[in-house]
């Protein structure tokens, strides 16, 4: 019985080539090689060559495999590469979730809320799984050693030859996979029967279809390689760090030109950093109050009005005269410029409820009408006949009336309808201003929806926003 070996595969495989080739226009005569090694350790295990009419050689180079060497036609899956690729995917898919949310502020990423983060590793996992499931099975996964040595060097046509006994038989998974790549990339291939007879699988493509990708390698004999040897021990160091970061193989195993997955790690980590930039300027801006305890929360407000000292502005008691007072002086009220990351988001505080009755016990709401730019104010008698909720824009709270008129004034010359109110008419307890914008509101989606165009309007004119809340007021 004859035996399929590797060296008397590629014998059959030359001789079937050399006819294949016999009536292709030629200047000269046929050489064949056997054995075939470059100094970076390319191997060919057969060459044809033979010079054509414009003098340009024509090089057909052969790969032959027995059952022996079966491993350098069957796919081995490259898992890091697609891990990596998936995870660079998952990666993008939520740094875009992330910017585009951020533009359009959507959302923000909180201190103790978890929510955005379990969102987004939902997102991250459904792509991650999605990408291997969907891909795997891609090409670019599935490593044939002998393809990824073709494409390491150009030849015009390369051959791959096996023995009819490598794979289990016709319906071999493995070999659809070397089929199907063998078209794709335009190589040929060839079974050697028991008889060493050789059978036309598939035709090289005429066409080049790496384009000028590969490089036109010098070949030589084992006995010139052999010389070589001393040079290529120098680079072996090179070649084992190169290795540990994916970009190549030292050996001459079957994995040596496996793909490199460096370019997904690094994009990876260009996404992370974009993530977790967003993050950082989030998590750096003042964190949104949520009220969970509104009785807690105005028991502090009230003990934090005790504290403070109202010398700004002496207020009428019990005083129904309407008075101007002259505008103040600018002082060294700045506005400054700073993008909130939230400039779409009016926080909706918990509706702050009235104790005791309502009584008209000093305190003035300061709007401007007057045609000489004079300020007007009003006491708290003009809301005897307020019943029920009511809703404001609130811009601010501030301690003391000087304050909140600077605020009021700043708004005021930026176009925007600004008032100021007391709300020791609602609180006898309270020493507090607020600056509010337009008016009081019945419907509170109606005072939310205003106050995200106020926030945008802000941001337009370049205002810092001071503490914009829809504060709820009821008597």
């Amino acid at each position: 019985m004859i035996s399929q070996s590797e060296n008397n595969i590629k014998k059959s495989a030359l001789r079937f080539l050399k006819l294949y080739y016999k009536h292709r226009p030629r200047n000269g005569k046929t050489d064949i090689k056997v054995d075939q090694s470059t100094k970076g350790g390319i191997i060919a295990d057969g060459l044809l060559t033979f010079p054509q009419e414009d003098k340009q050689p024509f090089v057909a180079s052969v790969e032959a495999t027995s059952f022996d060497t079966r491993d350098e036609v069957k796919f081995k899956m490259q898992y890091r590469l697609l891990n990596w690729d998936a995870f660079m995917w998952g990666s993008f898919i939520v740094a875009v979730v992330v910017i585009f949310g951020h533009y359009f502020d959507l959302f923000v990423f909180q201190k103790g809320h978890i929510e955005l983060t379990a969102i987004l590793s939902i997102i991250f996992l459904t792509t991650f799984i999605g990408y291997r499931y969907f891909f795997g099975r891609r090409a670019k996964y599935r490593y044939i050693y002998a393809l990824e040595q073709f494409r390491q060097y150009h030849a015009d046509e390369q051959w791959v030859a096996i023995g009819d006994n490598v794979f289990y038989g016709v319906e071999d998974p493995a070999f659809d996979e070397l089929k199907v790549q063998c078209v794709r990339n335009g190589f040929g291939l060839l079974s050697i029967d028991k008889e060493l007879n050789p059978h036309l699988v598939i035709s090289p493509s005429r066409e080049e279809l790496f384009g000028s990708g590969r490089k036109v390698m010098d070949f030589m004999g084992v006995d010139n390689f052999a010389k070589n040897q001393t040079l290529n021990r120098a680079l072996g160091f090179w070649g084992f760090i190169k290795s540990k970061i994916g970009w190549t193989s030292p050996d001459q195993s079957v994995l040596r030109y496996r793909r490199s997955f460096y370019k997904p790690v690094f994009a990876s980590l260009v996404m992370l950093g974009l993530i977790g930039f967003v993050a950082y300027e989030d998590l750096r801006e003042k964190d949104i109050v949520y009220i969970g305890d509104e009785a807690k929360y105005n028991e502090e407000l009230s003990e934090m009005a005790k504290n403070r000292k109202n010398d700004e502005f002496h207020q009428l008691i019990d005083s129904s005269a309407v008075e101007p007072y002259s505008k103040k002086k600018p002082d060294s009220y700045i506005a400054i410029v700073e993008k909130d990351k939230r400039d779409d988001f009016v926080m909706k505080r918990a509706p702050l409820k009235k104790k005791d009755e309502l009584i008209a016990k000093g305190g003035t709401e300061i709007f401007v009408e007057s045609k000489d730019k004079n300020m007007t104010g009003y006491d708290c008698s003009r809301f005897f006949n307020f019943y029920g909720k009511k809703h404001v824009i609130q811009d601010g709270l501030f301690q003391g009336m000087g304050a909140a008129e600077r605020r009021m004034n700043l708004l005021r010359r930026s176009g925007f309808k600004a008032n100021v109110l007391w709300l020791g008419c609602f609180y006898p307890d309270s020493k507090d201003y607020i600056v509010y914008i337009e008016w009081l509101y019945n419907d509170k989606s109606e005072a939310v929806e205003e106050g995200i165009n106020y926030r945008k309007n802000l941001k337009e004119e370049g205002i810092m926003e001071s503490e914009l809340i829809i504060r709820t007021i009821q008597k």
